[in-house]
């Protein structure tokens, strides 16, 4: 039975996962939707074509302020945009800065309709010191081509998400582009996935948005591509020669409709690249989902951009294994759990020896008991004697946790990767809408209603209930705790990780309960005794 302290300690661990959901709705409260702009008038040129539509269009919109000085306002003429459209991606270009405006995800839906890319006031792929700048523009099929005095900008759209540039400036011997400006789509994407990304020789570098809030950074190269980065998007710039220098920094962008809470955050960044002897410089652009297969596609290694950490070898093993199991069933819940399964299967044995050493302990906790008692007041007689017990039956105390080490590669590399893995977003299993997003099925008083967490947690519970008892009445008292803990850390995290968590935990309930059925060989230590 628990006394008054760990009472008072659990009941406080309640009241403070309840208090932080009321806490972060309080620092950070919903922000009333913007007014809606006037509708302005254009005047549309539109030229359909066999590969896709273009629309030029001149509108009477005012200068958009620039970023992240304010400037004294340019006399231009008003604003021309381009738009080119394939199966996958609708691409918006505007003649202010020669550059995109806007690009817009056809295959992948959000709140607001679809996905749109790159959030910032200036166009991305824009000259730096010529944000503002008009450029005369022209469209031939599906190729844009910007032109002002001894600048050329050509941008050739394919059948999927790449853009193939090409840019001329004939005074300077570097160019700085705007590779583009990234912000979570969604509250609850994980702030550590908004980064700035880019790759020296092999190796994947990476600035984000929390430390650029600090102050911008500048990394010098040679530097294959840079990237701007959330969870599951990203927009990549990718020189034919390696580039000199990448500029990372934070930005402001206009609260999206429908978000709730402080205004989002944003990076961008801008990368110089060198000029041939002819002033140019030809790359590719990358604007769409961090998605496996494509970016391998793309080569270079640039799918590095998914951002899967230390294990990431095996992350993209589990992925291409999740992809595999969807391809015979096409449910990414399903495709999660068969994974699951088959790495269970995997550490089954390592499992069942660490089960079996604990319950080799077990057997021992009455003699341990006998020695806390004699050996209270006397710390180190008592580890003396312990460890004599320990040699002297063979006894390694820590068989049954050393185990488990070798899972924990295996463990962060599948939370790196579902939590990476575009292909959750909006997928869809038994009652979760979205896989990529907590489990939410109603709420009281503001506070989330989220099933899944609460099965996790419950079965944690039943996990150790199950668990030969090996440690002092201390350490089974501290271990009690660690359910509420992860339901604390879990509870608003994607769903698909928690089904991931859960389904390993009823897995191994599965396996506790199979192996304390099975006949114990044996012998049992009659003859230990503590005064030995």
């Amino acid at each position: 039975m628990m006394d008054k302290k760990t009472i008072w300690v659990v009941l406080g661990c309640l009241l403070a996962m309840f208090a932080w959901q009321w806490f972060v709705n309080w620092l950070f409260p919903p922000v009333p939707k913007r007014a809606r702009s006037p509708v302005i008038s254009e005047v549309t040129n539109r030229v359909e074509t066999a590969n896709g539509a273009q629309e030029v269009s001149q509108s009477s919109l005012s200068p958009p302020v620039l970023e992240p000085a304010a400037t004294a306002a340019v006399e231009r003429r008003p604003e021309q945009t381009v738009a080119l459209e394939n199966n996958h991606v609708r691409i918006t270009f505007s003649s202010w800065g020669g550059g995109i405006r806007s690009v817009e995800l056809l295959q992948h839906a959000a709140r607001d309709g679809r996905v749109r890319l790159h959030a910032g006031d200036i166009p991305a792929l824009a000259i730096r010191g010529l944000e503002e700048a008009d450029f005369d523009v022209q469209v031939d099929g599906q190729t844009v081509t910007f032109r002002r005095a001894g600048i050329e900008k050509r941008f050739v759209l394919g059948d999927d998400y790449r853009l193939d540039c090409a840019v001329t400036v004939t005074h300077t011997n570097t160019a700085t582009l705007l590779v583009g400006t990234a912000m979570p789509l969604e509250p609850h994407e994980p702030p550590d996935l908004l980064t700035i990304g880019w790759l020296v020789d092999t190796k994947y570098h990476y600035e984000g948005a929390k430390r650029l809030q600090e102050g911008p950074r500048h990394h010098q190269g040679p530097l294959s591509w840079g990237a701007a980065n959330n969870q599951f998007f990203t927009l990549l710039l990718t020189p034919r020669t390696n580039a000199v220098a990448i500029h990372c920094e934070s930005a402001t962008v206009t609260v999206p409709a429908g978000w709730t809470g402080k205004p989002p955050p944003a990076v961008r960044a801008w990368l110089e690249v060198p000029l041939d002897g002819r002033g140019q410089v030809e790359f590719t652009y990358y604007a769409g989902p961090k998605e496996l297969r494509r970016l391998l596609a793309l080569g270079g290694g640039q799918e590095e951009v998914m951002h899967l950490g230390l294990f990431g070898p095996i992350s993209l093993l589990l992925l291409r294994a999740m992809n595999g199991f969807h391809r015979l069933i096409p449910n990414y819940g399903v495709a999660i759990v068969l994974v699951t399964v088959c790495i269970k299967i995997l550490f089954w044995p390592i499992q069942a020896k660490s089960i079996k050493a604990m319950k080799e302990m077990q057997k021992f906790q009455p003699v341990m008991a006998k020695l806390r008692e004699k050996y209270k007041d006397d710390p180190q007689k008592l580890n003396a004697e312990m460890m004599r017990l320990y040699k002297e039956h063979k006894i390694n105390p820590f068989a049954g946790c050393l185990p488990m080490l070798v899972q924990i590669p295996f463990f962060i590399a599948f939370y790196a990767m579902l939590r990476s893995a575009v292909e959750l977003r909006g997928a869809s299993f038994l009652w979760i809408n979205d896989l990529s997003q907590p489990d939410t099925i109603l709420r009281v008083a503001g506070l989330p209603i989220n099933p899944l967490p609460l099965l996790m947690g419950a079965s944690m519970i039943w996990q150790m209930k199950l668990t030969p008892q090996t440690g002092d009445t201390q350490q089974q008292k501290i271990m009690m705790f660690m359910p509420l803990i992860f339901l604390f850390i879990c509870y608003n995290m994607a769903s698909g990780l928690v089904l991931y968590w859960t389904v390993q935990q009823l897995l191994s309930i599965a396996q506790q309960w199979w192996s304390m059925r099975q006949p114990d060989t044996a012998p049992a230590p009659a003859a230990v005794s503590a005064n030995k």
